[in-house]
């Protein structure tokens, strides 16, 4: 049981602090932080090191400790008795904005008491909780068994080499949440890889241009080809504009985009124009063999079209989404995001790809991907993070598992914790993680700092 009076504390740190935290959401937000040219100082670009040191002189206000690991990652430090800490991690760098915006995703918007802009759920306003939850114990002036730290990666949508380097330097945590999921605990996240899909070099091709896709964890909202004029005839079609060019004929397709791991409602718009162009009979001969290919690609999320679906009855059945696609100098490449459960592995996948894409003279490298990994939801500390969710909120919710990647994987002891709602609705005008319109409720937002604060609370009474 949740001592009555603490949580009292909580709610009312939480209530004082409500509109500073809604403005420190709005300023983090407004650091675009998207992977750029790496430079001196700047592994990641100037974006995220221009958000990491935002983030530690945030945190920097509250009296605690602040340390920038060479702009790799940083963290914020509330010392306890012990050297061992408890962390949280949360991401500052975030996806490309993309497209479908109503107004500039960096400006963050208030609409019916939520917030709008690129980085709002994934994962700044988390970050900010995470400031806030250090300032609520630095304000108690009791000092805690263990002591946490708060870190702040740069690296979390283009690889999380922030956290190998700054477990390569310190001490890792004995336990730590992310709080870039949804609530209650994750026990469990699937398998990631990336494979590159070439086609041979083709000779004789109908195309100019062929670019869509921001990331290969994008589902691509927006997708552009322009074929040779006198190819063929461009009948309309819903959601694809058809515009006569210097180069030739543009098509422009506008899909619904989101996260490569939740394809459920969304639209790839690089689908759309694989199967315009087949259906219009507007790529040569030579090349479209790989384009009936990328048809079986695009016709289903769960990978059955290319023949590597998996369901382990453990986790979500495989996902397989296509990212990005890219044309020059004749030949073609289209990225693909894979989630898979336990009983599929990269190697298998690798075979079954390249056979087929092999079949029609491309290829398909291998690639280095992430395993599967699953906590036993009877965990003492998975059990005590239920525990103080289900007291706070009223209900009687269970661990689940993800096709998202988190940092947690990366831990030797870690979870996904938060901050959304597991299975919640968006209202129509919010878009979730990686799309147009993300945003998150500022409601929401203070029900996530007292489920925080009190879990870390929780956690200090056990043994690691």
């Amino acid at each position: 049981m949740i001592d009555a009076t603490f949580r009292a504390k909580v709610q009312e740190f939480v209530k004082n602090n409500k509109d500073d935290i809604v403005q420190d959401i709005k300023d983090l937000v407004a650091v675009k932080s998207v992977a750029g040219e790496k430079a001196e100082g700047m592994p990641f670009g100037p974006g995220p090191k221009a958000a990491l040191e935002k983030g530690l002189e945030m945190a920097a206000r509250f009296g605690v400790k602040t340390v920038n690991v060479d702009n790799y990652l940083g963290y914020a430090e509330l010392e306890g008795e012990k050297e061992d800490y408890l962390a949280t991690i949360c991401h500052l760098d975030v996806v490309p904005e993309g497209n479908g915006w109503k107004a500039d995703p960096f400006v963050v918007r208030e609409v019916d008491g939520w917030l709008l802009g690129r980085g709002v759920s994934d994962n700044k306003g988390a970050a900010v909780l995470t400031m806030y939850m250090l300032k609520f114990f630095k304000e108690q002036g009791v000092k805690l068994p263990y002591t946490i730290r708060t870190l702040f990666g740069a690296d979390e949508e283009t690889g999380m080499t922030d956290v190998d380097y700054y477990l390569a330097k310190e001490k890792a945590p004995v336990f730590v949440f992310t709080p870039d999921a949804n609530f209650p605990v994750c026990c469990g996240e699937k398998g990631i890889i990336s494979y590159r899909l070439y086609s041979k070099k083709v000779e004789n091709t109908n195309v100019v241009k062929f670019d869509a896709g921001v990331a290969s964890n994008v589902i691509p909202d927006l997708a552009e080809v322009t074929f040779k004029a006198g190819v063929g005839t461009f009948p309309a079609c819903e959601g694809i504009d058809v515009e006569e060019t210097a180069e030739g004929v543009k098509l422009t397709a506008h899909g619904i985009g989101g996260h490569a791991a939740f394809p459920k409602g969304t639209k790839n718009a690089l689908g759309m124009l694989v199967n315009y162009g087949l259906e219009n009979n507007l790529f040569s001969e030579e090349e479209k063999p790989y384009f009936e290919l990328l048809a079986k690609l695009h016709a289903v999320t769960d990978g059955s079209g290319l023949g590597i679906d998996a369901d382990d009855g453990l986790f979500s059945p495989l996902t397989c989404i296509g990212g990005v696609m890219n044309y020059a100098d004749g030949v073609y490449c289209q990225n693909i995001n894979i989630r898979f459960p336990t009983n599929t592995n990269p190697e298998k996948m690798h075979g079954i790809l390249s056979a087929q894409f092999e079949a029609v003279g491309g290829h398909v490298p291998e690639a280095a991907g992430a395993t599967p990994f699953y906590i036993d939801p009877a965990n003492p500390i998975v059990q005590a993070m239920m525990s103080t969710y289900n007291e706070v909120t009223g209900r009687n919710a269970e661990p689940y598992t993800i096709g998202g990647g988190t940092y947690a994987r990366h831990f030797p002891l870690g979870v996904a914790f938060g901050i959304e709602p597991n299975g919640s609705e968006l209202p129509d005008f919010v878009g979730g993680a990686h799309g147009a319109e993300e945003g998150y409720s500022i409601e929401g937002f203070m029900n996530a700092l007292e489920i925080i604060i009190i879990s870390m609370n929780e956690l200090q009474k056990l043994e690691y």
